[in-house]
């Protein structure tokens, strides 16, 4: 038997975003200049039909416009924007629209053909005025195939709507230690212009407020790292977009943030459900959390100590656990550790301050040591005095010497865990 068969048209998506124009995104705090991103919407039209075997597909010659037509439905108005299936594409001119060209098989012995479109903002319908799509206007696509499965002719068509839908932005926890890491996701399908490619877009998208600062974008390399470098989409044909951004470990700028302070972050969405075009409305979309205020705690392995014990302490503090994959060391000028006896402090030059290792990766658990070396003191009138080790601070965890200041004494250990709030653990000697 020899047998024509029907053909038929697709479009690879239901809907479409609206298309914008270069600077339509605005940053997180509200500007547009720098987000320059343009919304060029690409639509991905297939044809199926077994009639035709070869590598590509046409309708007409060369020199002349395919019989493939892509309309824009814009109430009572129709128009064409670009034919397809010409030997040669060609770019719109005068009243002609723009010819797509051939149709590609996509994987050989198929007889399904696919050629892209893109749409932009303003779009040339030739001899018609430029069209720009909205939200509610329909791209519709028509094959007529003149060999159908009963010998005649038959057109196909397929449709979709162009839509703006309001975005979400979400983190991945609602509290952070300060220097870890924040999975950020964007939610919209604005932004998702390819079904075939995965989109990214500039992290100035994303503004972080809090009271260390009001208005700092996330492309701030001075204050945050983010990886990948732009929020990108998690899969093509997704319209979710993600990156990991860490926080920074004590301060913005010059100004330290606090424990327990609150953080927002914003992405502005100019395209919203509802509207007409982009920019017809705005919306701050935003994201809270807050940086961690766990406390700490100073522990004493004792309650009385000899003249010459070493003295054993624990700092448990989960907000200074930065790193979750390495074991780390606190103790610095700003937030520092001291230990002292009636004979002084442990630490009393450079930085000032005594050190303390964490117990094991992720523990938030830090662990340090002090040698009392006791008092000087003759024990009769015919004995010389009593040899002692100097107070050294020492460099690490384990180095230091402290003497006391008596027979009778005692030891504290402090840490200023957070800007002058300091906890305190003491024992007797």
């Amino acid at each position: 038997t020899i047998q024509s068969n029907s053909g038929s048209i697709a479009l690879d998506r239901s809907v479409y975003p609206v298309p914008f124009l270069a600077d339509d995104l605005q940053k997180g705090d509200g500007t547009k200049t720098g987000q320059s991103e343009a919304g060029v919407v690409v639509a991905w039209i297939t044809v199926t039909d077994v009639d035709f075997t070869g590598d590509t597909l046409t309708t007409t010659t060369s020199g002349k416009a395919g019989s493939i037509l892509v309309k824009l439905i814009q109430g009572s108005t129709t128009s064409t924007i670009a034919t397809a299936g010409s030997a040669t594409s060609a770019d719109a001119a005068g009243s002609t629209v723009e010819e797509l060209g051939p149709l590609s098989e996509v994987e050989m012995g198929t007889s399904v053909y696919e050629v892209s479109m893109t749409i932009q903002n303003t779009q040339d319908a030739g001899s018609d005025s430029d069209v720009t799509p909205k939200s509610g206007n329909i791209l519709q696509v028509e094959y007529v195939d003149t060999a159908n499965d009963a010998g005649g002719t038959s057109t196909s068509y397929d449709s979709s709507t162009f839509d703006l839908r309001t975005g979400s932005l979400t983190v991945d926890k609602d509290v952070y230690v300060l220097g870890s890491d924040v999975v950020i996701t964007l939610t919209d399908p604005d932004l998702n212009l390819d079904s075939t490619t995965c989109e990214s877009y500039a992290m100035s998208l994303i503004e972080w407020d809090s009271s260390a600062s009001s208005s700092t974008l996330l492309s701030d390399t001075n204050n945050f790292t983010n990886n990948p470098s732009s929020i990108e989409e998690t899969g093509c044909n997704t319209g979710v977009f993600q990156t990991v951004t860490t926080l920074p470990s004590s301060a913005i700028g010059s100004t330290t943030i606090k424990y327990g302070e609150g953080v927002t972050l914003t992405y502005v969405d100019v395209g919203l459900s509802g509207e007409d075009d982009t920019e017809d409305d705005v919306l701050d979309v935003e994201a809270y959390f807050s940086i961690s205020n766990f406390g700490a705690l100073v522990e004493l392995d004792k309650a009385v100590y000899n003249w010459t014990d070493t003295v054993y302490f624990t700092i448990t503090s989960p907000d200074h656990n930065v790193n979750t994959a390495a074991e780390e060391t606190i103790g610095t000028s700003d937030l520092p550790i001291q230990v002292s006896t009636r004979s002084g402090k442990l630490c009393t030059s450079g930085d000032k301050t005594y050190f303390a290792a964490e117990s094991g990766v992720d523990t938030g658990v830090f662990e340090g040591e002090v040698q009392l070396a006791g008092f000087a003191h003759q024990m009769s009138s015919d004995t010389a005095n009593k040899s002692l080790a100097a107070t050294s601070c020492g460099t690490t965890f384990d180095g230091g010497v402290l003497r006391t200041g008596g027979q009778t004494d005692g030891v504290s250990v402090s840490y200023e865990y957070n800007d002058s709030v300091v906890v305190v653990a003491s024992a007797s000697i």
